[in-house]
């Protein structure tokens, strides 16, 4: 099948390049289409709008000059409604979305209209919009992919460096702030940007290094006892974000705030450590701690049930059953 891949970066690690690779992989043929470029002129407020409609003629014109069967679009805030049917007026293609995030919170209602197919991460989401008629909606989860998510042997210097009891990896906004403020006195170490601007010196006291990448993400995975993930409040309702997949495939004994979609997809207490409030979770870190041994086989077993079940390919393969079912599409 031949696929365009609209997508915000073609960056290496970036959502939508990894499609790109796993259905390379598979047999397809594929292009890719960035539209969040890094131009001054998308960024200034007073030239965004007409580098925009640029962007969705350059968009309109490579749909007419590739011909694809199927169009893919990651998140894809700037692409209308208008786009979209005029390339569909002209060629017989499928329109999908992939939304990583809230579509409820990011994402026009038109636009999710517009596609023949949007897939969602957030149950919630999906049941709001199918109470409204929407016809085209279509859950799937988030995923890892193994070559970028895997555990890794930390050298000493590695282990000095990236090494911790309990880690988490994400930059710093407002509602993580507070969460961490609640865990001041644990043996914590913060990865990721912006955690200086912290008004609590006690919180800066935790800051291990700036943003992780490749290797170095990975080291911090592996080298920690217990790794934190708390969904964003409002982003993540009933559904699970990629951080709780990414540690799953490292092999990491993931702390995670339990959503409704979770116990679907890894088993807390066997596959990940779950809690509902902020006591429990203190309770659990406490228990863990204490028990470094259980911490990792439950890391073992969270790594299992990735590669079992939670790999993009997985995801792809559902992708393809759904358009094969619906479009009659192979």
């Amino acid at each position: 099948m031949r696929w365009l891949i609209v997508l915000p970066f073609e960056r290496p690690e970036h959502m939508g390049m990894d499609f790109r690779d796993e259905l390379l992989a598979l047999g397809h043929e594929v292009k890719t289409f960035a539209y969040r470029r890094d131009n001054p002129l998308y960024k200034n407020v007073g030239t965004k709008e007409a580098y925009q409609l640029w962007i969705l003629r350059r968009l309109e014109r490579a749909c007419l000059d590739w011909h694809p069967q199927v169009v893919l679009v990651i998140k894809g805030g700037p692409i209308t409604p208008g786009v979209i049917r005029r390339v569909k007026k002209r060629l017989d293609a499928v329109f999908l979305n992939f939304f990583p995030d809230n579509p409820l919170w990011m994402i026009p209602f038109e636009c999710i209209e517009a596609y023949d197919v949007f897939f969602t991460k957030e149950r919630y989401a999906l049941r709001s919009l199918q109470q409204v008629g929407l016809t085209n909606l279509y859950y799937l989860p988030m995923y890892c992919v193994p070559a970028m998510h895997h555990p890794v042997t930390l050298t000493p210097e590695e282990q000095q460096r990236y090494g911790s009891a309990i880690s988490f990896v994400g930059s710093h906004y407002p509602y993580r702030e507070r969460f961490v403020r609640e865990l001041i006195g644990y043996p914590v170490r913060l990865w990721g940007s912006g955690w200086r601007d912290a008004s609590d010196p006690a919180l800066r006291q935790m800051i291990a290094g700036p943003a992780v990448w490749g290797r170095a993400k990975l080291a911090v995975y592996s080298g920690s006892l217990l790794s934190l993930n708390h969904h964003h409040p409002m982003n993540d309702i009933v559904g699970v974000n990629t951080r709780a997949f990414e540690l799953a495939a490292s092999g990491a004994c993931q702390v995670v705030d339990l959503k409704e979609e979770l116990e679907h997809l890894f088993k807390p207490g066997e596959e990940v450590v779950a809690y509902r409030d902020l006591g429990e979770l203190k309770r659990q870190l406490d228990f863990y701690l204490a028990h470094p041994d259980e911490a990792r086989a439950i890391g073992d077993n969270a790594l299992r049930r990735a590669l079992g079940e939670h790999t993009l390919r997985h995801r792809i393969e559902e992708m393809l059953a759904a358009i094969a079912d619906r479009f009659g599409l192979r």
